[in-house]
């Protein structure tokens, strides 16, 4: 656990009668808030460590109390470190991870089993089964599924297994069809589904509000972002009581509630409820047609505003929801790779290295990674291949390898991964993009954004403030209240730290590289 301490002006005894905003970024592997300031200054922040649990190969889930007692710890400590109290907070904006899901009793409030996370792969067999032998009236589940999108002239990505793999949809009839007592008490009208802004916000409102927002229900697999209605056929096909499903309601708005007074000591409106990557798109300021931002935490996601159109992509480039406040709706033709910060955290366990601080140094002591090739593949790769079932691995070991091979290769191969994608956003968009706006810890490393800078030859802008998530959630949530009266007084809250430039030439010195790379990639593909 980490925290840090705010400005030394923002003591108990100037902070009395301030408007902090608070904003809560639920990530994958971590938790962070943040106390901003009406001026949009970082007042305080606390960090805690999510526990990860595996209980078998492919598996990844999140004990529901850990959820629960985490957010509360984040939450008090960045009021300690403010020296303020709960009072003092005018406004919350909560930013989640999309897809980890958990089903609770609402007449007890426990969970029937534990966050299955947006990385668990327990229902690939379920995908695959169905895919080639289910028939429902003669007709196979992915023939059945890409005639219900091409009736609407709507395009699922290659098979039903790309499109449903992965998605929360099938993981919850694994869990419907795996808990006896869950399966009863969802018949019974007793079960609830969320996923984790949904569990968090019922017990902040004391179970007043089962709800979640649209940029957060679209990767579900089980509402339709072209029609923003359930797909019910789809519910009936999984067998999936509908009592069980949330509220939708828009991202911002005051239709969210208040936190509950016995909480935290006092009543704080809740303002916003949005996904990580809608509010990292917010947070950037990215409001308009055709804009870029590359996210690089956990997983890298490249996020490409098409306004109120959402993109039907044949390859993997799904349409989603980035936000909806009032009559105004932003989608993203998203681009996803799921292992990033967690390529970085298994070098670091492997000793490749042992600080953060040294990668750069140690990858920029070699000219090269010597035909050294790494496959990111922890969680399977995505578009444009997707492949769940990938190994990951080393290519090109020689006895003159050493460690700043491995992790030169490991890092390039994040480069390579992000690069794949934006080749395939030019591809089905047509749009050529020149400039994209980067956040997420692993943005920090200097190499790894010049280098994508020089493969994809856009202009990288690194904001001083890498965490957008949490910023995004506070504009939104500071709009909302009228902290802020319009997205221009937002301009100056992010600032840019540095702008990285293509380098002339560069490409071609690793286009060889990325060639081989991608050889690499193929020779571990269907490994299992």
């Amino acid at each position: 656990m980490a925290s840090k301490r705010g400005d030394k002006t923002s003591k108990r005894s100037s902070s009395a009668g301030r408007k902090l905003i608070a904003s809560v970024d639920f990530g994958t592997t971590s938790v962070r808030c943040f106390l901003f300031d009406h001026q949009g200054r970082v007042r305080s922040s606390a960090a805690v460590k999510v526990n990860q649990i595996y209980p078998q190969q492919g598996w990844n889930e999140i004990d529901p109390e850990d959820v629960w007692t985490t957010f509360q710890s984040v939450f008090k400590l960045a009021l300690e470190n403010a020296d303020a109290d709960a009072s003092d907070v005018k406004v919350f904006g909560l930013s989640t991870q999309r897809g980890s899901f958990v089903t609770w009793d609402k007449r007890t409030g426990k969970s029937f089993h534990n966050f299955i996370t947006w990385k668990d792969l327990r229902a690939d067999h379920l995908v695959k089964s169905w895919n080639n032998s289910w028939t429902i009236q003669g007709i196979r589940l992915g023939s059945m599924i890409l005639h219900k999108a091409t009736r609407n002239k709507r395009y699922l990505a290659g098979s039903a297994f790309k499109f449903m793999n992965g998605l929360v949809s099938l993981r919850l009839r694994w869990a419907l069809d795996h808990h006896e007592n869950l399966r009863q008490a969802a018949q019974e009208g007793h079960a609830l589904f969320g996923t984790i802004e949904t569990y968090l916000i019922y017990r902040l409102t004391q179970g007043r509000l089962h709800a979640t927002d649209y940029s957060n229900v679209c990767v579900s697999g089980l509402w339709d972002p072209y029609t923003f209605q359930w797909v019910d056929w789809l519910i009936n096909m999984l067998d999936i009581p509908k009592s069980m499903l949330p509220e939708i309601k828009d991202s911002s708005g005051s239709h969210w509630g208040s936190i509950h007074k016995n909480i935290f000591g006092a009543e704080i409106p809740i303002r916003c409820v949005v996904s990580d990557q809608g509010a990292s798109l917010f947070g950037s300021l990215s409001f308009n047609q055709g804009d870029v931002r590359l996210t690089m935490g956990t997983g890298s996601f490249v996020s490409y505003n098409t306004s109120d159109k959402p993109h039907a992509s044949v390859s993997g480039l799904y349409p989603v929801v980035g936000w909806k406040i009032g009559d105004e709706v932003v989608f993203i033709a998203e681009g996803r790779s799921s292992d990033t910060a967690t390529v970085i955290e298994w070098c670091r366990e492997i000793d490749l290295f042992e600080d953060y601080d040294e990668i750069e140094k140690i990858i920029t002591s070699i000219p090269n990674s010597d035909d050294v090739f790494f496959v990111p593949a922890f969680s399977g790769i995505q578009a444009p291949i997707n492949d769940e079932t990938v190994a990951t691995g080393f290519i090109g070991i020689k006895p003159s390898t050493r460690k700043a091979h491995l992790l030169r290769a490991a890092v390039e191969s994040l480069a390579f991964r992000v690069y794949q994608m934006c080749q395939l956003m030019y591809q089905e968009t047509g749009q050529v993009v020149t400039k994209m706006r980067v956040d997420g810890g692993v943005s920090r490393n200097d190499f790894l954004m010049q280098l994508i800078s020089d493969l994809t030859m856009m202009t990288i802008d690194r904001p001083v403030f890498i965490e957008s998530a949490a910023h995004g959630a506070a504009m939104m949530a500071g709009l909302s209240l009228g902290i802020w009266k319009s997205r221009s007084e937002l301009q100056h809250l992010r600032q840019t730290e540095r702008v990285f430039i293509p380098v002339e030439n560069r490409w071609l010195d690793y286009a060889p590289l990325y060639s081989s790379w991608k050889n690499a990639v193929r020779r571990l593909c269907h490994w299992y």
